[in-house]
């Protein structure tokens, strides 16, 4: 009876071991793989700036060709405040933004 016991006992450790080292294997592989998401996040949010920067410069740059175009001598009609702001509204991908 003793012995049965000491068997049972035994073959319950080894589950455990071997549940053991497949949790262990799974928290590694779970890790590694937040680590990765951060990296690729913080890659994504580095993107996310730059591209912000680059539609910064690019609307400043716009603006200075409409006030350009608005200051011509030759321009019978004038790009408004409005207009630019529609121009803008639809560079950015704002359609709510940009008037009817």
């Amino acid at each position: 009876m003793a012995i049965d016991r000491l068997m049972e006992l035994s073959r319950d450790v080894g589950t455990l071991r071997g549940s053991l080292r497949t949790l262990r294997d799974e928290a590694r592989q779970a890790r590694e793989a937040k680590d990765e998401a951060e990296r690729r996040a913080q890659a994504l949010a580095s993107r996310v700036r730059d591209l912000e920067a680059k539609l910064e410069m690019a609307e400043t740059n716009l603006r200075t060709i409409l006030e350009a175009a608005r200051g011509s001598a030759g321009r019978t009609d004038v790009v408004g405040d409005v207009e630019m702001d529609a121009i803008l509204a639809v560079l950015r991908g704002d359609s709510e933004a940009a008037p009817s």
